[in-house]
Parts: structure tokens; C-alpha cells; sequence
């Protein structure tokens, strides 16, 4: 069977016009070089085949799930003929999704594994290797930013306060996806001559971009919070108590503020690189947000509520949540580079004779290739790791809510919360997919803790 594969895959598949090169006499796939590295790019095409499965599965997994679902008793607001409307526009998402990740998969999939090297044999015939790696860094730009909103595979993940929802050919958006392409394959084209021992360089520049643009973006967050005690929108109580709070956590007034304008919807975020750091509520937070499928309902928190949602961003600062996730992406990202160092540069396991590549392929493109094939690869089991680290990053970020203010009503965001989204999802999807535990499952949390601890 392997031998079958591999002879269509060479000689009548995707680059048919390389037959030549290996020539029509039986054994050109006995060698033991080109046996391991079609295997190997066998394997991989597979392992990256098997994630997308999983995931899809667990879609429709949750696409049955949510058609089967009642409306929760305890959501006072919501009276079926909404709860309808909003079932019905969640499928639609649904299909969307769907659709979208199938879709996108399927390209990157084809582009990776026959685009990337037809690209290259073709504009040889025209152009430079040196040229090429830039067109090649292009196409993924714009591969990049034309499924940025469905799915993003070469730049680090976009934080939503630098563009407007709904948008996707925008000035910040394109200049984060850039300099996600450039930190990524830049240091590839200077170092992958050097051979294996090239990668420390590269992962150098991977941990220097990484706290460059963390900096950036709080740096981008202080210019346009406003600092809660100067904001008029919240009271002089709610101020005083927060005051007090924030000086027993270590808290700087300076680093709580009010975001306007984000078009975020009530939301609340922290971020910080060691001692700079900032906590912000959105606009529609405090001042109230009106349901657009419900007029009936707003999303509006007393004051307590207000606080215990602050306790929860001073549990991300106190916890270095936003630094130790910086740092695990930097250090997958930095394994994921030896690895192609040690495979695809210049002196490593594999050759461009074995991908149908030119036998001149640079080591710069092969090096390319090789980054974007295990991106492929290790996509979706990465994807569930980051997943898996944020909702413990939140669940402990709540743990800090209820040990320092658990009295304050948090679970009150959460509840008023499933009104605007109370369609659930299937715990198995909200397990891959979601950042955060289920709104649910943290509001019965709350619960019980108040019932324990609270008069």
C-alpha cells in the first residue's frame, strides 16, 4: 500500500512533472533515503489529517447537541420565542464554522504540501531562490489574512483590540500579520545556512519578537484605557472599594482603566510583562449592554458584581497568566524550530531531492517548507494544549476572585451573561474550542462558594 502511494504520489500526483527526475526504471523508491522522507511526509500529512478529523467530529458532536437544547428554567428573561432565535442563529454559526475550518484546512493542506513546491519549481525558471522565499512569504501573508477570521496557522494569535470586528483588510490587522511572518520566517533566511546549529539564533529571535510585541500591546492598552478614578461612569463607592482592593493586591489605581469604544461587548482583560501590566473594562461593562436579539434585556452589574470581575483580571496579573502564556508559545515555537533545523536546513535529516523540489532548492526554502509543514502538523494538538492552559489560567484566575472577594456577587456577570448566549455547548466542544469554562459551570462555582462562605 505505502509503495502504491508513494509511486502515485511521485509521478502522477500534484508535481507529476518531476517524474522525469527520478526516471521510469523500477526501484527509484527503494532507496532507503527516499523511503524515510516519503514516509515521513506521509506522516505527517496524516497526523495533521487525524486533528482535523477529531475536531470535526466534536463538531458535529456539538452541532447535535445544540439542536436538542432546551432553554434553561433559571434564565428569567429569555422566553422561548428568543431562545429560538437565538438557537436558530447559533446553528447558523455552526454551519459557518463548519464550512470555514473545512475549508481553510483544505487549503493550507493543498498549499503546503503541493503549492509551496510547484510555486518553486515554476518561478525558478524566472527568478531567484532569494526571490521566491519573499513571494512565498507574500502568498502567506495573504493566505494569512484572507482566513485570518476563520483560522490563523503562521502568526501568533491576534489580541481583538487591534481591529474592528467584522473587518479584515485593515492597517493594524496587516501589520500584525507581517510582523508575525517576518519574526517567524525572517531568522529561517539568514541561519538556515548555518546548518542545525542555526536554530539558536532563530529561537532567539522568536523570545526577543514575543516580548516585543507583549510590550507593544500594553503599551497600545495604556494609551486608550481611561484610569477608573478618572472615569465618570462609575461611582464614587464602587471607586472607594476598588481603591481599597486594588492596594491590598499590589495594585497600582493606574493600572485599572475603562476602555472606550473597543466594540468588544462587556468584556474585561488583563495583560503584563513582569511589572508593567494593565487591567481593563470595557465601555458596554459598565455602562450597561443592550441584547441586539433580546431589546428586553441589558447586561448591567451593580457594583460588587463590578468589583469581582477586577478580582478576576487581579488574579491573571498575580498569577504572571499573561507572561507564562507568552512563554509557552515561545518555547513550543522554539522546539517546533529545532526540529526543522535538525530536518530542513542545510546538512539536516532531509533533502529537497526526496520532496520534489529542485536538487538546488535553497536551504531558506526547504527550511520554509518544512516550518509550515509541522505547523500543519502539530496545529490541532497544540491548539487543544493552549486551549487546555487557558481555561486553568481562568479557573485559577477565579479561585483568586473568591479568595479575595468572593462576597461579591461574581457570579452575577456569568448569569447575566448566559442570557445573551444560553444555548450551552457540548462540554466535549467547549473543551477543544473554548478559552474559558463554560459561563454555566462557572456560575454554579460561584454559587456554591457563597453558599459556604457568604452570610
Amino acid at each position: 500500500m505505502q509503495e502504491w502511494f508513494l509511486t502515485i504520489y511521485v509521478k502522477y500526483g500534484w508535481l507529476f512533472s518531476f517524474a522525469d527526475e527520478f526516471g521510469d526504471e523500477p526501484g527509484f523508491l527503494d532507496t532507503p533515503e527516499t523511503k524515510v522522507t516519503y514516509t515521513w511526509l506521509i506522516i505527517t500529512a496524516a497526523f495533521a489529517a487525524i486533528g482535523f478529523i477529531i475536531y470535526r467530529v466534536v463538531d458535529l458532536m456539538q452541532y447535535l447537541h445544540v439542536r436538542n437544547a432546551k432553554r434553561p428554567e433559571d434564565l428569567e428573561s429569555i422566553n422561548d420565542e428568543i431562545f429560538a432565535k437565538k438557537l436558530k442563529t447559533k446553528k447558523g454559526r455552526w454551519w459557518k464554522r463548519f464550512l470555514g475550518q473545512s475549508v481553510s484546512f483544505g487549503f493550507q493542506f493543498g498549499y503546503i504540501y503541493g503549492g509551496m513546491p510547484l510555486i518553486v519549481m515554476v518561478a525558478h525558471q524566472y527568478v531567484s531562490y532569494s526571490v521566491i522565499y519573499v513571494i512565498l512569504m507574500v502568498i502567506g501573508w495573504i493566505i494569512n489574512m484572507t482566513l485570518s477570521k476563520i483560522f490563523s496557522l503562521w502568526t501568533p494569535a491576534l489580541p481583538v483590540q487591534y481591529h474592528t470586528p467584522g473587518k479584515t483588510w485593515q492597517s493594524g490587522l496587516m501589520i500584525w500579520q507581517a510582523w508575525g511572518m517576518i519574526s517567524w520566517a525572517g531568522p529561517v533566511y539568514f541561519l538556515a545556512t548555518q546548518g542545525p546549529s542555526g536554530w539558536m539564533g532563530s529561537v532567539a529571535f522568536i523570545w526577543i519578537s514575543q516580548i516585543i510585541q507583549l510590550f507593544v500591546f500594553i503599551r497600545h492598552m495604556k494609551g486608550k484605557v481611561v484610569p477608573y478614578l478618572e472615569y465618570e461612569g462609575l461611582s464614587d463607592t464602587f471607586k472607594e472599594n476598588l481603591k481599597t482592593y486594588l492596594a491590598s493586591q499590589g495594585i497600582k489605581d493606574s493600572e485599572v482603566g475603562v476602555l472606550r469604544n473597543s466594540k468588544m461587548g462587556p468584556n474585561a482583560f488583563a495583560t503584563g510583562l513582569f511589572g508593567y501590566r494593565q487591567i481593563a473594562l470595557t465601555e458596554e461593562l459598565v455602562r450597561g449592554y443592550k441584547d441586539p436579539s433580546n431589546p428586553d434585556f441589558i447586561l448591567k452589574l451593580d457594583d460588587d458584581a463590578l468589583e469581582a470581575v477586577v478580582s478576576h483580571e487581579v488574579g491573571h496579573i498575580r498569577g504572571y497568566h499573561v507572561l507564562k502564556s507568552v512563554c509557552l508559545g515561545a518555547f513550543i515555537s522554539s522546539m517546533t524550530t529545532v526540529l526543522v533545523f535538525y530536518g530542513f536546513s542545510k546538512g539536516g535529516f532531509f533533502s529537497p531531492d526526496y520532496f520534489n523540489f529542485d536538487k538546488a532548492t535553497s536551504a531558506q526554502i526547504f527550511s520554509f517548507f518544512g516550518q509550515s509543514m509541522l505547523n500543519l502538523m502539530f496545529m490541532y494538538p497544540l491548539t487543544f494544549l493552549m486551549i487546555s492552559f487557558t481555561q486553568r489560567n481562568e479557573y485559577n484566575a477565579d479561585t483568586h476572585l473568591l479568595e479575595t472577594n468572593g462576597c461579591k456577587n461574581g457570579k452575577a456577570f456569568f448569569h447575566q451573561i448566559r442570557h445573551i448566549a444560553p444555548v450551552a455547548n457540548h462540554a466535549m466542544w467547549d473543551r477543544l474550542n473554548s478559552t474559558h469554562p463554560a459561563p454555566q459551570v462557572r456560575e454554579e462555582r460561584m454559587k456554591k462558594w457563597e453558599d459556604e462562605h457568604c452570610s
